[in-house]
């Protein structure tokens, strides 16, 4: 048949769904190589179904980004399979959930050099990275994943070349060293390293935005962490607070 009847439908629909609650907590490493590779399209085409429901189309993309993370190869057939499409499209969901499960899958199609050269080193594209990620004090989790994804694709000269050249990038900057949310801060920080290690361009920007001063007075008020006890932090916060402020001191050495 060229086209399939509304039942025919319905039942390939719940039989993706069906492999997508399976793989949601399967451990991807499990399966053979055909069981991950043959799961792949499903979900994709589930992603791609427009009468799909929101908690169909969520669930697979968790198991994209399950799969996704085993090696270099599953995540070729991801986007052989159009997933780099699929999964921008999924970015734009009005769900909230959909909208942050389809950022987490597209990070863990890095480095990818199809993802890496079509994505994150477009600057259309990189702007919406940048306004996720700003996107904090409203979508938290997805800001989280965005800016997490831009510290792991700034390692890329082309993508620190492009962030160099983006307008908002000073006020992503800024914003999240200040936002007072120490998650954010530990991945503003990686982006602001990688950044200074490119040098040239991507360097004097880092200067001229005042992310390394505020490094400096961050690393320099909190370096001994001291201040930690007076601002009531549990452990785990007093642990990533001084992984922030390494961070800080790495950045005020790389700039000398």
């Amino acid at each position: 048949k060229e086209k399939p009847t509304d039942s025919e439908k319905k039942t390939l629909q719940n039989a993706r769904h069906c492999i997508a609650k399976m793989l949601v907590t399967t451990n991807p490493s499990l399966l053979t190589i055909s069981q991950r590779m043959g799961s792949i399209r499903p979900l994709i085409q589930l992603v791609r179904d427009h009468e799909a429901k929101d908690l169909q189309q969520f669930e697979a993309l968790l198991s994209i980004t399950n799969l996704a993370s085993v090696d270099d190869e599953t995540k070729g057939r991801i986007v052989a399979e159009k997933g780099i499409a699929t999964l921008s499209y999924a970015m734009y969901s009005d769900h909230e959930m959909v909208r942050q499960a389809g950022t987490e899958a597209m990070i863990n199609l890095i480095p990818h050099p199809t993802v890496m050269e079509e994505h994150f080193a477009n600057d259309e594209k990189l702007k919406i990275w940048l306004a996720f990620a700003l996107d904090y004090e409203e979508n938290f989790e997805c800001a989280r994943a965005a800016a997490g994804g831009i510290a792991m694709a700034s390692r890329d000269p082309r993508v620190a070349k492009t962030l160099s050249a983006m307008k908002n990038l000073d006020e992503m900057v800024n914003n999240l060293m200040g936002c007072g949310n120490l998650e954010m801060m530990h991945r503003v920080l990686v982006i602001v390293l990688n950044m200074l290690e490119q040098g040239g361009e991507c360097k004097k920007k880092m200067i001229s935005c005042g992310a390394v001063a505020f490094c400096s007075a961050y690393a320099d008020s909190y370096h001994d962490g001291s201040m930690a006890d007076s601002l009531g932090f549990s452990d785990a916060d007093r642990g990533a607070m001084k992984v922030t402020v390494e961070l800080a001191k790495e950045i005020v050495k790389m700039q000398k």
